[in-house]
């Protein structure tokens, strides 16, 4: 039993959320360029994954590539984001580039949110595959 959910709308999803993410970024508003290698690496792991569909190692790879993007996501915005408004002295001087930033900002969330749906139905894609995927089973007793 697994999952029929085509994984090539959730890489054309995250195609759309890297780039806008990254769009205030080419300005040097809140983040560095690493975070688009790792984007656009997933990104360009899940083409090659959609593309070549009989072998499960580029599916592996887009598994481990998400998890580790999903935590790097956190740590950027953690490091390189700042609270900017427009009525205070900042670096950006104006309030269309405060909406820019906001806008970028806002579809990074979402892009670090939706790779965990995408996550997900990679895991799908790789026991449809014929991968395995371990059980683990946790047990506490007490005493």
């Amino acid at each position: 039993m697994g999952c029929n959910v085509p994984l090539w709308p959730f890489i054309l999803v995250h195609i759309w959320l890297s780039v806008t993410g990254f769009q205030a970024a080419q300005a040097g508003h809140w983040v560095t360029h690493s975070y688009a290698w790792m984007n656009f690496t997933i990104v360009a792991l899940g083409c090659w994954t959609v593309g070549q569909k009989d072998m499960k190692e580029n599916c592996l790879m887009l598994v481990i590539s998400l998890i580790l993007g999903f935590i790097f996501d956190i740590v950027f915005m953690a490091i390189y984001f700042d609270d900017f408004s427009c009525n205070k002295s900042n670096r950006f001087g104006n309030c269309s580039a405060h909406s820019e930033y906001l806008w970028s900002l806002f579809m990074a969330i979402l892009n670090c949110l939706f790779k965990i749906a995408t996550l997900i139905i990679a895991i799908c894609e790789y026991k449809n595959r014929g991968g395995d995927v371990p059980k683990v089973k946790a047990s506490v007793s007490v005493g």
